[in-house]
């Protein structure tokens, strides 16, 4: 309701009283779509702010609003200076006109996408205009008459409504009430005691009767001193009414003095509230596309399992081999063995190469076995970490979902804000602050405020050793182990880096190499500038000099308490 008829006539006599005899001071843009007016009395630091956006109509006064210094333009220029005779708004219209000296005009029309300020002369010839070139906008006029007072009898309430014809009752309503809209349509029929959703035809005399009551008090409250208030539910803003609406019952009220302090409000807490579901809704998002993603590819993995399970087999039958040799003839195709590794001792049929000597053939199957693990133990060391990345992606999803308002998300993002970073997620942030743009590499924050990049592959170490590092970069690396490069980037905190951080950085090189589930792991620490790639090594290769060696547990700087 807040660009409602009867909002704008309480705010265009309120602007009368505190504006008329004051001059014009400034008119600047400083957002778009959104016009700041500033009066001459600098004591009470008054600024109307009128928003001409297309989806949010809405004008109000504020006193604590400061010109930014850089981003705003003077319009309207020569309405500036000029003092303002009265306010009023136009009969039965969304049309608030201050009456300037000279008789010049200045007229806001809060018409939806067509919504604009104009300055005109004294026969109202527009001179100027905030938005679009005032040659295609038709001057200010006095639109088609409609009926601003409920009927004086009930008949006449019920020949206006008949002559809608066989209708829903809400829609002759509003053929009817032109200036209430869909929010005190609703509120005659609630007070009446009728469905709205009832065909016009079917109403009966009595109904009509307390349809027409309802009427004449609604008008009354309307045209009344205003009472002001925002209803909410759980949090979020639902409604400013001038009045109090019997059909909100049930929902939070917040009742005010000033009908420009309860717009403010409702304006402020419903742009959080935007803020707050296009966060949330960029994180769920973010959530589910990862976790699809780990999932499609934890299936692919389940191959390498597979063939792991297959090395496992060709292990435990060259051991057997192994520990039978005296018992197995030369040249069978298959023996047959008890499994001592097996519950119940049960016998295990055994394939054999006839051709091959019985050493051979446990010889043969130490081969497979040892092939089959270097094939898959790279992917099986990567499954374990897509794992555990899967298990908190889930986790965070789950404990976003119950979240319903801006405060609780905040202390989402307050309390998880390691892991999210843990799993790629930069976000806005409650305060709306875009996404920063993405680094390809697993990014942590240290004791002292100092980030540090680890890398995700052979390929991804080398971008990270050769483009990204800075020559006074820390790099890390496990000693005699293959796993990431890591690096913590020198200037990103307070000063110096201490022994807490750089020990914290060298914690995140032991867990991203082969020796994570070890204790007190040698990692190698020198500057970037003392790492460099000789020509033609293989990708992830590198050698180093002046080389500190730091002893440390595999451990992420999120999971610290």
């Amino acid at each position: 309701m807040i660009a409602n008829y009867y909002t704008l006539r309480h705010i265009a006599l309120d602007l009368d009283r505190q504006c008329s005899g004051l001059p014009l001071e400034e008119l600047y843009c400083q957002n778009s779509n959104e016009l700041l007016i500033t009066f001459g009395d600098r004591a009470s630091n008054r600024t109307l702010l009128i928003s001409c956006e297309p989806s949010a109509n809405y004008l109000y006064l504020r006193s604590d609003l400061s010109r930014a210094r850089k981003n705003s333009v003077d319009v309207l220029h020569g309405a500036q200076g000029k003092q303002i005779r009265s306010v009023h708004i136009a009969p039965a219209d969304r049309e608030i006109r201050f009456t300037l000296e000279k008789d010049h005009l200045l007229v806001i029309q809060l018409f939806g996408s067509r919504a604009n300020v104009l300055f005109t002369d004294q026969h109202e010839i527009i001179l100027d205009t905030f938005l679009r070139s005032h040659e295609d906008i038709p001057p200010p006029a006095a639109r088609a008459h409609r009926e601003t007072l409920p009927p004086v009898l009930a008949e006449e309430l019920q020949s206006r409504l008949q002559t809608n014809g066989m209708v829903l009752l809400s829609a002759a309503l509003k053929q009817v009430f032109p200036l209430f809209g869909p929010v005190l349509i609703r509120e005659l029929c609630t007070r009446a005691e009728v469905d709205r959703l009832r065909m016009v035809g079917e109403m009966r005399r009595e109904e009509i009767e307390g349809l027409h009551l309802a009427s004449r008090e609604l008008f009354h409250e309307l045209e009344g001193k205003p009472a002001p208030r925002v209803y909410s539910d759980n949090g979020t803003p639902v409604l400013f009414a001038p009045i109090a609406l019997l059909h909100m019952r049930g929902h939070t009220e917040e009742l005010f003095d000033s009908i420009h302090d309860a717009i403010r409000f409702f304006i402020g807490r419903s742009r959080k509230q935007k803020l707050f579901f296009q966060e949330q809704e960029a994180l769920v998002r973010f959530l589910e596309s990862h976790l699809e993603r780990a999932e499609r590819t934890l299936q692919k993995m389940a191959s390498e399992t597979q063939a792991l399970e297959r090395a496992a087999i060709c292990e435990t039958f060259a051991k057997l081999l192994m520990m039978n040799l005296h018992r197995i003839p030369h040249g069978v195709k298959e023996v047959e063995i008890e499994d001592v590794f097996a519950p119940g001792r049960a016998p295990v049929a055994i394939p054999l190469e006839p051709k091959l000597s019985p050493a051979r053939n446990a010889e043969r199957y130490f081969e497979k076995a040892k092939k089959a693990r270097a094939a898959v133990g790279d992917k099986i060391e990567r499954r374990e970490e897509l794992d555990e990345h899967w298990q908190l992606l889930r986790r965070l999803r789950d404990q976003l979902g119950p979240i319903q308002t801006v405060e609780q998300l905040r202390e989402f993002l307050s309390a998880h804000g390691g892991e999210l970073e843990q799993v790629g997620f930069k976000g806005t942030g409650a305060g709306g602050t875009k996404q920063k743009e993405e680094v390809p590499f697993r990014i942590f924050t240290v004791d002292g405020g100092f980030q540090v990049w680890a890398g995700k592959s052979s390929e991804n170490n080398d971008l990270l050793t050769t483009k990204y590092a800075k020559p006074n970069d820390y790099w890390f690396h496990a000693r005699g182990s293959s796993g990431s490069h890591v690096i913590l980037r020198a200037g990103t905190g307070k000063g110096e880096p201490g022994k807490k951080a750089l020990e914290q950085a060298a914690s995140v090189a032991a867990y991203y190499s082969k020796m994570k589930k070890a204790k007190n792991i040698p990692v190698a620490m020198t500057l970037k500038k003392y790492v460099r790639k000789p020509k033609g090594a293989p990708v992830g290769t590198v050698t180093i000099e002046r080389e500190k060696v730091l002893f440390v547990d595999p451990e992420l700087p999120a999971a610290k308490g």
